[in-house]
């Protein structure tokens, strides 16, 4: 116990001054490395000015050269190729030609950049400054800066002729803001840039860090092939300042003694930690065995309902086809019975024997329907593109061959395709209409529809009769099996049960709306409810 507690203690010190050497060390080797940083993205930048500064006097020289060659020609003698270059410059405000010799003149202006624009005696009076400072000047020179009353910083760039004997002049204007802005769009990011010429500040980018060390402040002067001589200076900004001084570099001495502190007590702890580690496994070898039993019971659980499924789907076929025999067997005796026996068994008798056909039926009936119950719940669900309102106008045309008079109305409305289960959707259809047939009979005038409608982007089917309806208290129980309105109207109260189970197997959902002697209006979808 002793022993841990003075090595926790002696690791603890060695930490904690290693830690503090090493906050040091990180601080003078982070202000040297911006140092340099500062110095690489500066001398770049200022090189960058150069190309660009050079290669935009070089374009107005190509610009006078092409003007001195085709200007005094027809418009579809000029090259078409030449002066391209000339448009991806920002910042050349203005540019004017004097040909006098050859009494040619052409301007390119931010409204005219064509060319071949010839200005008005008007506007041309307003260049006549322009260029007669251009030919007392010699050479090719860059005059400035000018500064405007609302503060605008402009050069004037002027282009003499190669040829003594050449006359003809190229004057142009720049605005020192938008040329530095393009030129330095993609240069030193995260610093301030400030140009100078003489003791002129003609362009500012961004704000400086007013807190900086100098030794990230550097500077150099550029000259153009013109002659001009700019000062650039570059100043990191605070946003710059502050990813140049990390917090991990402010807190690597607290980070390192709270390390100190903590590999002090680790060691310490190390011993309990082992033991419950040990436990930890232990109790973990045992959470496995039991996920491995769980997964066990549970694979034979399935197994075992999938058998009496199997099981109970063979039993339902069975009993249906087994019992099928016997009926028919009845039904075929009773015939006879009736046929041979009649004077012996008499009127009363007959009487008695005329019971059993519908008897007969009634049990057939429910082995059918107890039968397409099986077949819904066990059968492939295969849905397709459906037409339903196809399918609705041909199963209820087969309904309606066999019913009794009065003849039945039938209103089909817009139902659209959907994707559905034929066999399943078409003995829907069948149960539904069946139920409104059934209990429109006795009216004087029988009608039924079928339509669908849509409500918040779901469709939502429907089947409404005018037949004898029933209370509100029993929407939700006609749909559990071998439940029947009144005991007048036969049926053995398993159709719309098996309504119920079709559109469950689609995932939908079913309910109906009447009152007594109202008429029903059953509703179901064939699709889940989208979620809100």
């Amino acid at each position: 116990m002793m022993f841990r507690v003075a090595l926790s203690v002696t690791i603890t010190l060695l930490l904690g001054i290693g830690t503090i050497t090493l906050w040091n060390s990180l601080r003078h080797t982070n202000e040297d490395h911006v140092a340099r940083v500062a110095e690489a993205e500066s001398y770049a930048a200022r090189s960058q000015l150069v190309r660009n500064v050079d290669t935009m006097l070089s374009a107005l020289k190509n610009t006078r050269s092409y003007w001195s060659a085709f200007g005094h020609l027809p418009k579809d003698q000029w090259a078409s190729d030449a002066g391209i270059e000339l448009e991806h410059f920002n910042g050349i405000e203005m540019i004017v030609w004097d040909d006098p010799e050859r009494k040619v003149r052409y301007a390119r202006t931010s409204d005219n950049l064509r060319f071949d624009y010839v200005p008005g005696d008007e506007e041309w009076q307003s260049y006549q400054e322009l260029l007669q400072r251009a030919r007392a000047t010699a050479g090719n020179s860059i005059l400035g800066p000018f500064v405007s009353d609302s503060g605008e910083i402009t050069y004037e760039v002027f282009v003499q002729s190669p040829v003594s004997v050449d006359s003809s002049q190229l004057a142009a204007i720049i605005n020192v803001d938008r040329m530095f802005d393009a030129f330095l769009e993609n240069e030193s990011p995260g610093f301030a840039v400030g140009i100078d010429d003489g003791d002129v500040r003609i362009y500012q980018r961004g704000e400086a860090a007013p807190n900086a060390p100098e030794s990230w402040t550097r500077s150099g002067r550029i000259r153009s092939s013109f002659g001009s001589v700019w000062n650039v200076v570059h100043m990191p900004t605070a946003e710059m300042v502050i990813s140049f001084k990390p917090s991990a570099v402010g807190l690597t001495l607290l980070l390192g003694l709270i390390i100190a502190v903590l590999m002090g007590t680790l060691i310490f702890e190390n011993g309990r930690a082992q033991a419950r580690a040990n436990d930890a496994e232990i109790a973990e070898a045992k959470v496995t065995a039991l996920n491995r039993g769980l997964e066990q019971i549970v694979i034979e659980r399935t197994e075992e309902l999938a058998q009496r499924t199997a099981d109970l789907q063979m039993l339902t076929d069975s009993v249906g086809h087994d019992l099928r025999n016997p009926l028919n067997a009845i039904s075929v005796n009773v015939q006879l019975l009736e046929a041979s026996c009649a004077e012996r068994l008499g009127d009363d008798g007959m009487t008695i024997l005329a019971r059993l056909p519908p008897s007969v039926g009634q049990m057939a009936n429910v082995l059918d329907r107890l039968l397409d119950l099986s077949r819904i719940a066990n059968s492939t669900f295969t849905p397709e593109s459906l037409q339903i309102r196809a399918l609705v106008a041909e199963t209820f045309e087969n309904l309606r061959a066999a019913e009794p008079p009065p003849p039945v109305t039938f209103k089909l409305g817009d139902i659209p395709d959907a994707a559905a289960d034929r066999t399943l959707v078409q003995m829907l259809y069948m149960n539904l209409f069946g139920n409104a047939l059934k209990y429109t009979r006795g009216q004087n005038e029988r009608v039924i529809s079928a339509d669908s409608r849509s409500v918040d982007g779901e469709t939502v089917y429907s089947v409404t009769d005018n037949g004898i309806g029933f209370d509100r208290d029993m929407a939700e129980r006609i749909f559990s099996a071998f439940t029947q309105l009144d005991e007048t109207h036969q049926g053995v109260g398993l159709g719309l049960t098996l309504a119920k189970n079709v559109v469950s197997r689609h995932g939908g959902r079913i309910w109906a709306e009447s009152e007594s002697n109202q008429g029903a209006s059953f509703f179901f979808t064939l699709s889940p409810a989208s979620s809100k």
